[in-house]
């Protein structure tokens, strides 16, 4: 590599920023790429291989041809987030960089030693999200799960919040854990505003006005979580957003 590389330069790289964006890269390839059920169909042949026919027939008719299609689907999406999110970077971090996963994000200890700007925040948010929910941009993107009916609401729907929630604790841990304090010791502050910036990329197909907010918002809790170590409370804050966002289309919708 000497001739892209001096000595000097070879020495200074660090190896585990180097390998927490490479693997951040893949998780998010992985991501986007394999969470679609449209995918699921090129499994087939590794489900006939595995002797797993029935199990293959079955999954491929409840993502596709079942009444609740989009609730399966959904979920579908939530598993492979969560092994894209939690399950690669959480063996990452301990069979690779040899290191606590708990160091992460995921402390207890000191969590709530900034909970009144966390407060702040949802103060401050929910009236914007209160007025952006009359929107038909909004209306139409969430929630994700639309209940067939009133009666669909428990448990589809209450199971799909308890998931979508799961998913949220994942992104949580995959942005402002495993990046920016996978990166902050060789990085300092930047290590926020490096997370931003896929952060922000996956909000794309958001409405304009949410994916602006995504930066703000991820300036907003990386630093939180660089200052705290810690991201529960940036969990929950995401979550009490989120949901709040869910209750109130489906209030507009009439199901309230």
């Amino acid at each position: 590599m000497n001739f892209l590389f001096s000595k000097q330069e070879i020495k200074a790289i660090s190896f585990k920023p180097a390998f927490v964006l490479i693997m951040v890269a893949f998780c998010l390839t992985g991501a986007y790429f394999l969470s679609a059920s449209s995918i699921f169909e090129q499994y087939q042949q590794l489900f006939y291989v595995l002797g797993f026919q029935n199990l293959y027939d079955k999954l491929q008719y409840i993502l596709t041809k079942s009444e609740l299609k989009q609730f399966y689907q959904l979920l579908y999406w939530v598993f492979h987030l969560l092994i894209f999110y939690v399950v690669i970077p959480f063996l990452s971090i301990r069979f690779i960089l040899k290191e606590r996963i708990k160091d992460y994000g995921l402390k207890f200890k000191g969590m709530f030693s900034c909970y009144q700007y966390y407060l702040l925040a949802f103060v401050l948010i929910f009236p914007i999200v209160l007025i952006a929910s009359y929107s038909s941009a909004f209306q139409i993107t969430y929630p994700f799960f639309v209940p067939l009916d009133k009666a669909d609401i428990v448990p589809y729907f209450v199971i799909w919040e308890l998931a979508y929630v799961l998913q949220f604790f994942a992104l949580e841990f995959f942005f402002r854990g495993f990046i920016v304090q996978g990166l902050k010791t060789q990085m300092g502050i930047y290590s926020v505003f490096v997370m931003v910036v896929p952060y922000c990329m996956i909000h794309f197909s958001k409405p304009l006005p949410e994916c602006i907010g995504s930066i703000f918002a991820g300036v907003f809790l990386g630093l939180m979580s660089y200052r705290t170590n810690s991201v529960w409370l940036g969990a929950f804050l995401h979550v009490g957003v989120a949901v709040s966002m869910d209750l109130l289309s489906l209030w507009h919708k009439g199901y309230f």
